[in-house]
């Protein structure tokens, strides 16, 4: 009977183990943004992704959205999960991108869910991400962006879904660095315009 119990007691503190591990890995993995983070204004870039030194809960987070970090020297990726003002990206509300964008070959902008999966809005021919190359450009060479779920002019980036989001802009072959000390980047702003009821 002892014996029994010895084992059934074990079993449940295998049990516990297992799940507080289970939960503190996802927890880590939904919460935490990396070790060295570069932050300008609602922008913020892991310092170290794409290396080869870069820590497990980063490598892990990249791999549990099946993306990957372009490497040192091929570019630096931003992520945004609020506006300028402080408030949470929602896909109820449309944003206007605005201001310069540091130098780089090219760029790209997207939305992601919280847990990295690419928005696409239907029909799927919708804007659902942006390259430069194609942006139409104002008379000071800033390319403003409208995100939106509802048809806008100009350069659209759609949106899908009811729910918060996060925006991704990736700089392509940018004298741009993370590094500790370098310049710190001017990044464009997040302006929210305007919000459907329950957004």
């Amino acid at each position: 009977m002892a014996f029994i119990r010895t084992v059934l007691l074990s079993l449940a503190a295998l049990a516990i183990a297992f799940a507080g591990g289970a939960w503190s890995a996802k927890a880590m993995l939904d919460h935490f943004s990396g070790s060295d983070i570069l932050r300008v204004g609602p922008w913020q870039a892991d310092r170290m992704a794409g290396s080869p030194n870069a820590d497990p809960y980063s490598r892990a987070s990249y791999a549990r959205q099946g993306s990957l970090a372009p490497g040192l020297g091929e570019g630096v990726s931003f992520r945004a999960a609020l506006d300028s003002s402080g408030q949470a990206l929602h896909t109820n509300c449309t944003y206007r991108l605005s201001g310069r964008v540091p130098a780089a070959r090219l760029y790209s902008l997207a939305a992601f869910s919280v847990d990295g999966q690419m928005l696409v809005a239907q029909p799927s021919n919708l804007p659902a991400y942006l390259l430069s190359s194609g942006l139409a450009r104002n008379d000071a060479n800033e390319a403003p962006i409208i995100v939106s779920a509802t048809a806008q002019p100009g350069n659209w980036l759609a949106l899908a879904g009811n729910r918060p989001y996060v925006l991704a802009l990736t700089l392509y072959d940018t004298p741009v660095t993370t590094s500790t000390g370098a310049a710190v980047p001017v990044m464009p702003s997040i302006e929210r315009l305007g919000c459907k009821p329950n957004g």
